[in-house]
Order: C-alpha cells, then sequence, then structure tokens
C-alpha cells in the first residue's frame, strides 16, 4: 500500500455536498483551497458535526442507556473523546517517524515522498473517531444482538408472496441480517443515508470513508475465532459492496480480486475507540457508584502481579496514593486513569511504529493495544467492566426494556413493510400508516437502489434495510417514546 493513495482526496461526487449525474469521480488536487489553510478534510470535519446521525448519538446509550444523570458519558462524548485520543496517536506517530528517518532508519522511505500528504493523517483521524459509532442503533451494542437475533428467530416465519424469505435471499443477505453491526452500518449512514439530495451520503473523502471498515469482509466470511482480527465481523452488507469495492480499490487496499485489507490508519482508530471506552467506562462506573475503588484493586491483583515489570509498578502507584489520602479515592483513580490512557497511547504507537512494514504490507493480524506491554493493563479494565458494569442488575433491567422496545418496533415495521411497493399486494390501513413514519431519506435510497435488484429477494432484502436504517438511526429515547405511541400507552396512561 502506498499513502498517496491511502490519503486519497477523492470523493465519490465532485460537485461538493451535492449529487449532480454528470459529476465525473476525478481526484482532487491536494493542494490547498483558496480559503486560507481549510483542507477537503476540514469540508469533512464540518460536514460531520453539523449532520443530524452526529448530533443523535448524544441519545444513544455508551454503557449506561436512558441515563438521567449527565455526567456519564454518552455516545457522542465516547465519540468526541475518541476523536481526540485519534488525533494524539496521529500526531505521535508522525513524530516518531520523524525521529526514526532523523537517525537513518530505512523503514519509512515512503515518508520523504508522501510527507505533505501524511501530514493530514493526525485531522483525518480526528474525522474518523467522531463518526466510528455513528451507525450503532439504540441501545448501544446490546441493541445489535437483540435485533440480530430477531433476524434469526423471525426470519424462518417470515413470508414474501406465499414463499418464506429464507428461501429467497442469498446465504449472505441472511447472515448480515443475523451478523447486523454497527461498523457496517456506519458506512451506510455515511456513505448513503445523510443527504436527501446527495446520493453519496455525507460525501466524505474515500480515504476517511475506507478508515472506518475495521472488518474488511461479508458476513459469510465471518470468523471469530480467526487468528486475524479482520475476520471477527463484518465490514460491509451485500447492498454496500459496490460502494465498498470503489473506496478500496481507490485506497489501495484492494490487493486483489478476492482479498482486502484494513487502511493502516484503521489500526490507530480502533487503538483509540479501545483506551477511550476502557478508561472512561470505569471513570463513570466509579461515579455512579457501581464500583468502589477497593472492587478495583482486587481486581487488579488477580490480574497483574510483581512479575509484570511493566504494568505492577501502576498497581503499587495506585495503592501508594489512596493510601496517603483516602478521602479522595475518586480524585485520585481519576487521575491515575490519566496516567493509563496516556500508557496506553504510547504503547499503542511504539506497536504502529514497530509493525509499520507489515501493517503497510496488509499483513497485521493483531489490535496494536494486543502488546506484550499493556495487554495486562487492558485485562483489568475490561475485567472490571465487565464484573461490575455489564453485569449490574439496573443496567441490565433497562436493557431488557430496551430488547422490549426493539423487538416491538422490528415487528411492526418488518411486517408492514413486505407489503410496500407492490402492486399485487393491498396495503393495509394500519400498515400504510407505519410506512408513513419511515424517513424520507431512507425511502429515496431505497426506490434508487431498487433499480438496480435482479431478484425478487435482492428486493426484500433492500426492503428489511429500509426498516433496519430507520431503526437504527432512532436515538434511545426517540425509540421508547415510539413504541409507546404505538402501543397507546402514553395516550392512556
Amino acid at each position: 500500500m502506498d499513502w498517496s493513495n491511502l490519503l486519497t482526496t477523492e470523493r465519490f461526487s465532485e460537485n461538493g455536498n451535492r449529487f449532480s449525474k454528470n459529476d465525473t469521480k476525478k481526484e482532487y488536487s491536494f493542494k490547498k483551497y483558496n480559503r486560507g489553510n481549510f483542507t477537503c478534510i476540514d469540508d469533512d470535519y464540518q460536514t460531520i458535526i453539523r449532520s443530524a446521525s452526529f448530533r443523535r448519538l448524544q441519545d444513544k446509550t455508551q454503557v449506561f442507556p436512558l441515563e438521567k444523570n449527565d455526567f456519564v458519558r454518552t455516545r457522542l462524548t465516547h465519540s468526541i473523546e475518541t476523536s481526540a485520543i485519534a488525533k494524539k496517536l496521529g500526531n505521535m506517530v508522525l513524530a516518531n517517524i520523524s525521529l526514526e528517518i532523523n537517525k537513518n532508519n530505512n523503514s519509512y522511505k515512503d515518508y520523504q515522498k508522501n510527507k505533505e500528504e501524511m501530514s493530514t493523517i493526525p485531522d483525518l483521524l480526528a474525522c474518523a473517531g467522531l463518526i466510528h459509532d455513528i451507525g450503532n442503533p439504540p441501545f448501544g451494542h446490546f441493541g445489535e444482538v437483540v435485533m440480530s437475533d430477531w433476524f434469526k428467530d423471525n426470519i424462518k416465519h417470515l413470508k414474501y408472496k406465499g414463499n418464506k424469505l429464507e428461501d429467497i435471499f442469498t446465504q449472505q443477505q441472511l447472515e448480515d441480517l443475523y451478523h447486523l453491526d454497527g461498523n457496517a452500518q456506519a458506512l451506510r449512514v455515511v456513505g448513503k443515508l445523510h443527504d436527501l439530495h446527495n446520493e453519496s451520503g455525507m460525501n466524505l473523502t474515500k480515504s476517511l470513508l475506507n478508515i472506518l471498515v475495521k472488518y474488511p469482509v461479508k458476513s459469510t466470511e465471518i470468523d471469530k475465532d480467526s487468528d486475524d482480527i479482520k475476520y471477527h465481523k463484518l465490514g460491509y452488507y451485500a447492498s454496500d459492496f459496490d460502494m465498498f469495492d470503489d473506496i478500496a480499490r481507490t485506497t489501495g487496499t484492494k490487493l486483489s480480486d478476492d482479498e482486502y485489507v484494513r487502511h493502516p490508519l484503521t489500526y490507530l482508530l480502533e487503538a483509540a475507540d479501545d483506551i477511550a471506552y476502557a478508561t472512561a467506562d470505569i471513570e463513570d462506573g466509579l461515579k455512579k457508584n457501581y464500583i468502589s475503588v477497593q472492587d478495583f484493586i482486587n481486581i487488579f491483583e488477580q490480574i497483574v502481579d510483581e512479575t509484570d515489570e511493566k504494568n505492577y509498578p501502576l498497581l503499587q502507584s495506585l495503592k501508594e496514593q489512596i493510601k496517603n489520602d483516602s478521602q479522595n479515592e475518586l480524585q485520585i483513580i481519576q487521575e491515575w486513569l490519566d496516567n493509563v490512557r496516556d500508557w496506553l497511547e504510547y504503547n499503542a504507537v511504539y506497536s504502529f511504529t514497530s509493525n509499520y512494514n507489515v501493517i503497510m504490507k496488509g499483513n497485521y493480524a493483531k489490535e496494536l493495544l494486543n502488546g506484550v506491554y499493556n495487554e495486562n493493563i487492558l485485562k483489568v479494565l475490561k475485567a472490571v467492566a465487565n464484573e461490575y458494569l455489564f453485569a449490574n442488575k439496573e443496567i441490565n433491567k433497562v436493557e431488557l426494556s430496551g430488547s422490549v422496545i426493539l423487538e416491538f418496533l422490528l415487528s411492526k415495521f418488518v411486517g408492514a413493510i413486505l407489503e410496500y411497493d407492490e402492486d399485487d399486494i393491498k396495503v393495509t390501513k394500519e400498515n400504510k400508516k407505519i410506512i408513513g413514519l419511515l424517513s424520507q431519506n431512507h425511502l429515496n435510497v431505497y426506490n434508487r437502489e431498487k433499480e438496480k435488484c435482479t431478484t425478487e429477494g435482492d428486493k426484500v432484502y433492500l426492503k428489511l434495510h429500509l426498516v433496519i436504517d430507520y431503526i437504527s438511526g432512532m436515538t434511545d429515547s426517540y425509540a421508547k417514546r415510539l413504541c409507546q405511541e404505538l402501543r397507546g400507552v402514553t395516550f392512556f396512561e
């Protein structure tokens, strides 16, 4: 892979954020616009922060669903923190590469050739951090599981013109529905669903779009036990393959007819995401008294001992500070988590630069934070979250309520959408009203894409995605309110 391609400023639509059928896929010059220092990446940044999809992250679950307290993270604040860390990692990588070049290290020959383009890496990563979770449904990752399980449980009972959906879908279409994922949905949101007037969605640069694809494989290739992390989830839906393939070909992450690899900056975005949630989730849990400092220390001691020369001093430092000032435990652990965050950032950058050549060949198969130095500290943070947050009864009760909400909405909208847009099927009055609630943006995407359908299965698959797009785009509160309204709860309380 080559940075001149990886950092392309090409977009699907040349005409800014408005689509013209006469547009050509002409690559922008890297020269800055005649607007001072305002670059194409600044354009992407402004497009993102002005978008409704980004704003809706304010009311989407990070860890605590439908949280009334305003001090815990939402999906929006998490995305902003991830963006800041990702930008910092980008700057640290460039500084390290420059330092190594000064030491006559020949591993980074492409830096000199593409120095100007590579200077944009921090800003590009900052944009990627803002939108990396923009496809997540209501109620966080639990919402993904609920929606996927609903299709696994119900697809065998659904029929279209007398035929079971199982029989008219391809295997990939079925697997897509069984593995609904916020990463793949994010590509749809920013690449197709955002703007009523633009077939290219937000019309972001293809380099930015490519960074979002953590798993450059289709659903039939998922292998959660694979040693190569890129196979652990799907990266795109069958309906979005042409878009994904175009992006990969333009950036050079398509190595052959059937081999796609991660964009190198995806590793840094992934590390930033892990660092942001692993530290912030603990902080929020401590503030809500779901975790005590002693609980945290107990799990730390189970995982890290004195043989871990890198991480054991972190434990000792925390215990010593708590011993000397037990009245300010929360402040101490917050400051301690800041230090841990710095330590993880250092390790992520070290891992990236140490494995630079392997990453650039598309052969790096792990997360950056799976390195020898930081593995235990991450185990501690994730173990504490699993024990005291994700297994918490109060959180589980709200999540179970979320599952009832999502299952109800899926049943209502899927049942209605199967009758939509059919000459020989009369839509019931109720279903006509339900279909009328759908987003016009999403309906436009469906009407555009159905022209490419070659089978009835393709068309029905797009119909189901119309529902998935609509429900995935809801905030937690809107999903709850819509469920109540459709069930008549709010009118008869």
